[in-house]
Formats: structure tokens, C-alpha cells, sequence
């Protein structure tokens, strides 16, 4: 028996979730204005300012500072999200092609840095795991890996 182990590496940032609010946001809009959706505001360039805030606040320890751009992104996508709810009401068609991206969006959204279980870590690709090395992992992949293959 002949088994290829190799992994491919998936194109995915570091999961910051100020970052990941960011890009669902834009793909939001984006995608809304590709199917002529009307928004009541995009918020793209306050959005991306509180990302970068995010990120320069966190980095100079200013933890309340980047919480509060942090929820301000957070509140920005949720109105996007409503929004654009409101507005594909009732037509299949949309709803259809938005459905993915706004069920991904809400995960986002709704989702906490330290959270256990499932996390959106890509939108993207949505099936990506994290690969940290915890003490779970580790248990779990050596008794994976001590389990002799059928012959």
C-alpha cells in the first residue's frame, strides 16, 4: 500500500479577527455591488482604518483602544449584514448567491479570539483548520499515528 502524506499549504494569513471582519466586509460590499444591490452606506474606508487601528493599538499595548476599533468593526458588519438582509428579501435568486457569505459573515462576526470549537479562519476557505500545537492535538495525532494500517 502506497500512501501520499503530503499537504498542500493553504494561501491563509494570520487569523486576526479585526482582519477577518474586515475582509468580510469587503467581500460583502463587493459582491453586493457586482449583483446591484443597493447599501445604505459601505463603510469601506472607516472599515479599513479601525483594521489598521486594530492592529497598531495591539502592537503598542493599548489593549481598550483596539478593543474599541475592534467593536466598531464588529458593529459595521453587522449593519452591512442587515442591511443587505433587508434589502434580498424574498428574492431566491439572491438570497442564493449571498447565502454562503453572509452565513460565514455572521460566524465572524459572532466569533471570540479565544473561543474553543470551530472558527472561521479564512473566508475563502472555510474548511481550514487551526494547526496549532496544543496538548489536544498532540494526543490526538500520536494516537492517530499509532494505529497500524490494515495490511
Amino acid at each position: 500500500m502506497v500512501v501520499d502524506t503530503s499537504v498542500q499549504p493553504k494561501a491563509v494569513a494570520h487569523p486576526t479577527d479585526a482582519r477577518s471582519m474586515h475582509r468580510a466586509i469587503t467581500k460583502l460590499v463587493r459582491l453586493a455591488k457586482h449583483n446591484r444591490v443597493p447599501l445604505r452606506q459601505s463603510y469601506l474606508r472607516p472599515a479599513k482604518r479601525a483594521a489598521i487601528m486594530v492592529g497598531r493599538c495591539t502592537h503598542a499595548h493599548q489593549s481598550k483602544r483596539a478593543r474599541r476599533q475592534l467593536k466598531f468593526l464588529r458593529t459595521r458588519l453587522g449593519r452591512i449584514i442587515r442591511d443587505i438582509r433587508r434589502k434580498i428579501g424574498g428574492d431566491a435568486a439572491l438570497e442564493a448567491r449571498f447565502g454562503p457569505l453572509l452565513g460565514l459573515a455572521q460566524q465572524v462576526r459572532s466569533q471570540d479570539q479565544h473561543q474553543l470549537g470551530p472558527k472561521v479562519y479564512a473566508l475563502h476557505a472555510p474548511e481550514v483548520e487551526c494547526n496549532g500545537k496544543s496538548k489536544a492535538a498532540r494526543l490526538t495525532s500520536s494516537a492517530a499515528r499509532s494505529v497500524s494500517p490494515p495490511s
